[in-house]
């Protein structure tokens, strides 16, 4: 009797490659698609977002279906064929095994997600039955080579994993393919684009990669922070079966553009009694009172001072600070996420900005995406904003819903889907309020109006393509529209291959 037939290895490896696949990514749609052939619903190309209203994957009740006959065909085998599995054929299985694990664990850690103060010890009180499941089926007497997974490593994981899916779709709104690429680009910034790698070797360092957000004003820097910082990694021990700290302990902002400068420092360094005028007590700073799973979110740091750079540059470089008036070496032992709308290579050039300290930020980059992109001239992206900026701002969800569409309806009807939003999702907000006090909205002549897109015979004359490269531009421009593959290849009526040949 074999453990599984060749049809279910060749299952089992391809289930193990949605444990390890940025869930936000082109490749988790491929898995899905091979996994479940004609049975998969194409509608869920950007995940979890359908015509710009959030929706549930109803391929993942298959794809668990599948998955929990597979485990359970291969524990009722195991006393018989296990002992005879190869290094390669576990390896397999355990990746089998983890997604099983992480299904039967995602309701409630998503719940869990939610619940405040309470979040890690609702998630700890979880942790003996994902122990007696995890013990069934990767350690399994017998084994030639024991499973590289500890069920404490994994459970942190998983409610890591939880988190950074859960805050990344709340934050990152809209259902374009420019909105489902920043929140890949999120996901990558949290595990790497290697999840194996980042569990056996960077899941305790990724504290020392600063991350640099980048984009115009207004397009939500911060909340891009707040969704990394919330997802950092956090230990469990299985012996007082607690986690380290509460999540949301972790997330320390300084405004750096909305303080003077002199304060700055203090803000960030902290200082002792009589360092200056009026330090009448010693004050701990951000980078001091920070636990080593948080992160501090320095927001503009193009505005900051040259003296604040070097001590900044010092601090990345020796993980050292001393607060001010003060000779004591102290420990930084978290993770710094900075942000900003300039162009700090520029600012480099001009001699603002220290190049050694942008070398020092920039090593994971993330940009963000203006409004006008994340819709796309859609309506019903256009609406899904307007919908959850209105639910912001009217407790009610009748009345909010009631007001997002006169709200959108208005917005369409006066600007128009093509309006730029020059001021982002910071404007669109300032509609909204405009809209609910008043019932309508002049936008601000001082923003520089979007120019308008020209007719595609006029914009020929102004650049022009060899055939070759129009075909590229025309399919670039099908694939942000469609989103895979398969589908530009059957609006454009080519091969695949040739799209392909064209877009890689």
């Amino acid at each position: 009797m074999d453990f599984f037939s060749p049809q279910q290895w060749e299952q089992a490896q391809w289930i193990g490659k949605l444990a390890v696949v940025n869930p936000f990514c082109e490749e988790r749609t491929q898995v899905e698609r091979h996994l479940l052939g004609k049975r998969h619903q194409e509608r869920y190309r950007v995940w979890n977002s359908v015509d710009g209203e959030l929706s549930v994957n109803q391929n993942l009740s298959i794809l668990d279906d599948l998955c929990d006959s597979l485990v359970r065909d291969g524990l009722s085998r195991w006393d018989a064929c296990g002992k005879d599995l190869d290094e390669q054929q576990l390896q397999s299985w355990d990746l089998l095994c983890l997604y099983w694990l992480f299904s039967r664990q995602r309701r409630p850690m998503c719940a869990n997600v939610y619940l405040g103060e309470q979040s890690e010890s609702a998630t700890s009180n979880l942790y003996p039955a994902f122990l007696q499941d995890f013990s069934q089926c990767l350690l399994r007497p017998g084994r030639r080579v024991p499973t590289e997974y500890s069920p404490e490593g994994i459970f942190a994981l998983f409610h890591q994993l939880h988190r950074a899916f859960n805050y990344t779709f709340d934050f990152i709104a809209g259902g374009t393919l420019a909105a489902a690429n920043l929140r890949s680009s999120i996901w990558q910034s949290i595990f790497t684009h290697d999840l194996r790698r980042y569990y056996h070797h960077l899941r305790g360092s990724m504290n020392q990669v600063t991350t640099l957000i980048t984009g115009e004003s207004g397009t939500g820097k911060e909340l891009v922070a707040r969704a990394i910082a919330l997802s950092q990694h956090i230990p469990f021990d299985p012996k007082t079966r607690g986690f380290s700290t509460n999540h949301l302990r972790g997330f320390y902002a300084v405004q750096l553009s909305a303080m003077p400068q002199a304060l700055v420092e203090s803000a960030l360094f902290g200082h002792v009694r009589g360092a200056f005028t009026g330090a009448i007590q010693d004050r701990q700073g951000c980078f001091e009172a920070c636990h080593p799973c948080g992160c501090i979110f320095l927001d503009e740091i193009g505005e900051v001072s040259q003296e604040i750079q070097v001590k900044l540059l010092r601090l990345l470089q020796t993980r050292e600070f001393q607060r001010i008036g003060d000779e004591t070496l102290r420990r930084f032992p978290g993770k710094v996420i900075a942000a900003t709308n300039a162009d700090l290579k520029e600012n480099c050039q001009k001699g603002l900005f220290r190049q050694d300290l942008l070398f020092r930020i920039c090593s994971d980059t993330i940009q963000t995406a203006p409004l006008r992109t994340l819709i796309d001239s859609q309506e019903q992206e256009l609406r899904q904003f307007v919908t959850v900026l209105s639910k912001r701002m009217l407790e009610e969800d009748t009345a909010a819903e009631e007001f997002a569409t006169a709200a959108s309806d208005w917005i369409v009807s006066h600007l128009g889907l093509d309006y730029g939003w020059p001021g982002n999702v910071r404007e669109l907000e300032q509609c909204l309020r405009n809209l609910l006090i008043r019932g309508e909205y002049h936008p601000f002549h001082s923003f520089p109006e979007e120019k308008k897109r020209l007719p595609w015979r006029e914009w020929l004359k102004e650049h022009p393509l060899t055939a070759e490269e129009m075909m590229m531009q025309y399919l670039q421009a099908l694939y942000e529209q469609e989103g895979t593959l398969a589908a530009v290849a059957r609006k454009a009526g080519l091969d695949p291959r040739t799209v392909k040949k064209y877009l890689h």
